[in-house]
C-alpha cells in the first residue's frame, strides 16, 4: 500500500513538472490566475450567504468586493502608518548599537582592525558611487516590475470579479467539456476540490490570525517598535507551511534583539515557540487538518518542489495544490461507475440563475 502511494506521488510530481515547463511561458498570468482563485475560495463564502438572501448576483459581488477592499486596505494603511510613525524609534535603537557593534568587531574574538571597522562606512560609500550605474539600471528594472506588477493586479481583479460572479456557470461549463458519461464524476470531484481549497484557506487565515495576534501582543508588551508591521510579516509567513513562520519570526527576533537585547529576543523567540506548539497541536489538527487529510511526508515535498519551480509563490500554493489533488482523487475513487445515461441527459445541473 505504501509503495502503490509512493508510486502515485512519483507520477504526480513528474506530470506536475511536465506541466510547469509546458506553461513556462505563460507564467506570469497563471499566477495571476491562481491568486484570483484563492482569493475567490476566501471570499465566495460571502457572496454565497448574500446570494441565498435574495441579493442579486451582481449586488452580491460588488458587495463583497468592497468589504475584501475596506478590510485590507484599513488594515494596510494602519500598518503603513504605524510603521512610519515607529521606524525613527528603530533607527534610534540601531544607532546606539552600532557603537557597541564595533568595540565588539574590535575587542571581541574576531579583533578586526580599527581603522576597517571605521572606515566601512566610507567603503560603502565609495562602493555606491562605483556601481551607480547598476543602481540606475536596477531603479528602471525596477519600475518595469512596478508596471507589471500593476498589469497583473488589474488582470487579477478582473478574474476575480467573474469568478465571484460567474463562478458556477463557468465550473459547468468545464464539466461540459468531458463525455456525458463522466460528467458526475468529475462534478464529485470538482466539488470535493472546491471544499478542500476553501476550508483550507479559512483555516491557514485562522492559524495567521492567531499568529498575529499573540506576536502583536508580546512586542507591545516589551515595547518594541514596528509592532504592527512585525505581526502582519509574522500572520503572513503562516500562508508558507514550515518554512513561513521561521524566517518571520526570525525577523521579529532580530528586531526585538536589536531595541531590547538578547533578552528582548529570547522572549520573542520562546512566545513564537510556545506559539507554534498551539498551532501544531490545537490549530492545525481541529481548523485546517479535519479538511485537509495530507501526509507530513507530502507536505515537506510538495513544499520543496513548489520552491524550486516557482519560487515563492510555488511554496504558497504547493500545500493547498497538494491537498486539492488528494481530495479530487479521492473523490474520483470513492464514485460510483459511470452508467450509461439516457439520449440528451448530462450529469450536471441546469443553471438555476442564468
Amino acid at each position: 500500500m505504501a509503495s502503490d502511494y509512493g508510486w502515485r506521488f512519483l507520477v504526480l510530481a513528474g506530470a506536475g513538472y511536465v506541466i510547469a515547463r509546458i506553461l513556462s511561458p505563460i507564467y506570469e498570468v497563471i499566477v495571476v490566475v491562481v491568486a484570483a482563485l484563492l482569493v475567490t475560495a476566501l471570499l465566495y463564502p460571502v457572496t454565497g450567504r448574500l446570494r441565498r438572501r435574495g441579493v442579486s448576483r451582481g449586488v452580491a459581488t460588488l458587495a463583497t468586493l468592497l468589504f475584501a477592499f475596506v478590510v485590507v486596505g484599513g488594515i494596510l494603511t494602519f500598518v503603513i502608518i504605524r510603521g512610519i510613525q515607529d521606524f525613527p524609534a528603530l533607527g534610534d535603537q540601531v544607532n546606539k548599537l552600532i557603537p557597541h557593534v564595533k568595540h565588539w568587531l574590535i575587542n571581541g574574538p574576531l579583533h578586526v582592525n580599527a581603522d576597517r571597522v571605521n572606515n566601512l562606512s566610507n567603503t560603502i560609500s565609495n562602493e555606491i558611487s562605483k556601481n551607480s550605474s547598476s543602481i540606475a539600471s536596477s531603479a528602471i528594472s525596477t519600475g518595469k516590475t512596478v508596471i507589471s506588477v500593476l498589469a497583473g493586479i488589474v488582470l487579477g481583479l478582473f478574474v476575480l470579479v467573474f469568478l465571484l460572479y460567474d463562478g458556477e456557470r463557468v465550473w459547468r461549463f468545464m464539466v461540459h467539456l468531458f463525455p456525458a458519461e463522466a460528467r458526475d464524476r468529475v462534478d464529485a470531484a470538482g466539488v470535493a476540490v472546491w471544499r478542500t481549497l476553501s476550508n483550507y484557506i479559512r483555516g491557514t487565515l485562522i492559524v495567521a490570525v492567531f499568529h498575529g495576534v499573540v506576536i502583536a501582543i508580546a512586542l507591545t508588551i516589551l515595547g518594541v517598535p514596528l509592532v504592527a508591521p512585525l505581526a502582519l510579516l509574522v500572520a503572513l509567513g503562516a500562508f508558507i507551511p514550515l518554512v513561513g513562520s521561521v524566517i518571520a519570526g526570525a525577523v521579529a527576533v532580530a528586531v526585538a534583539g536589536l531595541t531590547n537585547g538578547w533578552v528582548g529576543a529570547a522572549v520573542i523567540l520562546i512566545v513564537l515557540i510556545v506559539d507554534n506548539q498551539v498551532e501544531a497541536h490545537l490549530l492545525q489538527p481541529f481548523v485546517v487538518g479535519r479538511y485537509v487529510h495530507i501526509h507530513p511526508l507530502v507536505t515537506v515535498l510538495a513544499l520543496a518542489s513548489g520552491g524550486l519551480l516557482l519560487g515563492v509563490f510555488g511554496a504558497i500554493i504547493a500545500v493547498p495544490a497538494a491537498a486539492c489533488i488528494n481530495a479530487g482523487a479521492r473523490a474520483l475513487a470513492s464514485s460510483p461507475a459511470p452508467a450509461s445515461l439516457p439520449a440528451g441527459e448530462v450529469g450536471v445541473d441546469a443553471d438555476p440563475d442564468p
